[in-house]
């Protein structure tokens, strides 16, 4: 008896030996110096799997697709179409067109009160930290809360850490350990800045490309946690950039918007001029002369 069962041990032993071979060490088990040297490296690998120094490189982007925006029981509103462009690092444009009445746009900015309402054409515009928006009733200030948003989105975002921030001083890099996540190994690399932001990125062991990106903040007086998750999936090359058409935005286990690219843009001839609130003002100009001659000729 006591032989089957030592016997029955050491089986057991060498199943977990060779369960644990081959498989990336846990944070646990590393050093601080050791775990940052891992970060970097695996940083090194995510950013050669988007494509390099061409992804390092991107000054500008413009990408096209729709939005699903999803209610507090995880149904589909249904879709917005959209085109978002970027002119890096701190100007964005984006452009829905809506044939209902969405909360599309108050969701990617951490509001919920703006609203696409009967229909139209909505144009958000961010320049620092300034922005406007166009709909029916023309050109007005951005709320301030949806610019500070713009603001915190803007430096916690997952792109601007991989391009550019992650080489400041005061941000630093550990090894998060290995994960399981959607039926695909993964390993998680943690990030953390003078403003003690708690940034994680998820990247898949075999691709490198990245899985999920969490964002985690506290709020000073209530120190309510909050927690923005990005998920991204189906990857595919743009200008040499290896881009995911899905992308998937929850808040505290509560599923906000799915994003469906069609096609994408790098470090295309877009102008500085579309990120200002001059644009906008010619904008609903020349849509209000349109619409005086359409209405003329069907006359």
């Amino acid at each position: 008896m006591r032989l089957n069962l030592r016997m029955a041990a050491s089986v057991v032993l060498m199943l977990a030996l060779a369960t644990a071979f081959g498989k990336p060490a846990s944070a646990q088990e590393l050093l601080p110096e050791q775990s940052a040297a891992k970060a970097r490296q695996l940083l090194q690998q995510v950013i050669g799997a988007l494509g390099g120094q061409a992804y390092l490189n991107v000054h500008n982007t413009e990408c096209e697709g729709r939005i699903a925006q999803f209610g507090v029981n995880d149904e589909m509103m249904g879709y917005t179409p959209f085109r978002d462009m970027w002119l890096l690092p701190d100007r964005n444009r984006t452009e829905y067109i809506s044939k209902g009445e969405h909360t599309i746009a108050g969701f990617l900015m951490g509001s919920d009160g703006l609203l696409i309402t009967h229909g139209g054409t909505m144009i958000t515009v961010f320049n620092g930290d300034e922005g406007w928006l166009l709909d029916k009733s023309g050109v007005s200030n951005e709320p301030e809360d949806i610019v500070k948003n713009f603001v915190d989105q803007k430096k916690t975002g997952m792109n601007n850490m991989l391009r550019s921030r992650m080489n400041e001083p005061g941000v630093e890099a550990q090894y998060g350990g290995p994960d399981l996540i959607d039926m695909k190994e993964a390993e998680w690399i943690e990030f953390s800045d003078r403003d003690r932001r708690d940034l994680r990125l998820a990247v898949d062991r075999l691709t490198h490309l990245p899985l999920r990106w969490v964002v985690t903040t506290r709020d000073p007086e209530t120190r309510e946690r909050t927690q923005v998750i990005t998920s991204y999936t189906q990857y595919i090359t743009f200008d040499g950039i290896k881009t995911p058409l899905s992308i998937v935005r929850a808040r505290n286990d509560r599923k906000l918007t799915q994003t469906f690219l069609t096609g994408c843009k790098y470090n295309s001839n877009l102008e500085a001029q579309l990120f200002t609130r001059a644009s906008l003002q010619q904008h609903a100009a020349d849509f209000s002369k349109k619409g005086y001659s359409n209405a003329k000729d069907k006359n």
